[in-house]
């Protein structure tokens, strides 16, 4: 498949994080309520924003006035463990390689920009640029953030085909097909299937697997 650049989502595509982040949505709304949630209300939230999670939370606890306080506590939870979360597997190689041969790209994920610069730092990642849930005023699924980060490229509106988008969900893989670029889906949350019939061109389990990209 030819491309000229490309853009990854963050957590599940280069950093194994969902279940970081899901335990601290678990704990921060426990701590608040102390209800657990259930393991089907906690897979609905993969690749929601950080607002939208805070807000649909809130909004099934009754006070919906909470929302910025469940924020604030999961995004505490997720500092205190950031040393827990690692890279998906074959994701600092593929990267390495767009550096080495000058394909453009970067990230464009809904969580949080301190959580993706410390991420990045923690793992030395060497990542161009990156823009988070800050930068946007609507999220994935909207096109905003793939919009942006064609720009953060140099990219026009013309050659959004050329990009190759990374996505673990169908949010994301939405929001790419909005932005007219050219989804490609990680397993790393859902069967192929799912992302497939969401849109994605082609899915594989994880970047290592996706390097067969560059060799084509």
């Amino acid at each position: 498949m030819d491309f000229r650049a490309a853009l990854f989502d963050f957590d599940g595509v280069i950093v194994d994080s969902t279940p970081t982040h899901l335990r601290g949505w678990q704990a921060a709304f426990q701590g608040l309520f102390k209800t657990d949630l259930d393991s089907a209300t906690l897979q609905s939230l993969v690749g929601r924003s950080t607002a939208a999670i805070g807000r649909i939370l809130a909004d099934r606890s009754g006070y919906p006035a909470a929302k910025p306080e469940l924020i604030r506590r999961k995004q505490i939870h997720v500092f205190e463990h950031l040393g827990s979360i690692d890279l998906i597997e074959g994701a600092r190689e593929f990267l390495e390689e767009l550096h080495r041969r000058a394909i453009p790209f970067g990230i464009v994920s809904n969580a949080p920009r301190d959580f993706i610069g410390a991420a990045i730092e923690k793992h030395r990642l060497p990542v161009p640029f990156y823009l988070g849930l800050d930068d946007y005023r609507r999220p994935k699924p909207d096109a905003e953030p793939y919009v942006k980060g064609a720009v953060k490229l140099g990219f026009t509106f013309t050659m959004h085909p050329s990009i190759l988008v990374f996505e673990d969900s169908t949010h994301g893989i939405d929001a790419a097909i909005a932005a007219h670029m050219t989804p490609i889906g990680i397993c790393s949350q859902h069967r192929p299937e799912i992302l497939t019939n969401a849109g994605a061109r082609l899915c594989f389990e994880n970047m290592r697997e996706a390097a067969v990209l560059l060799t084509r």
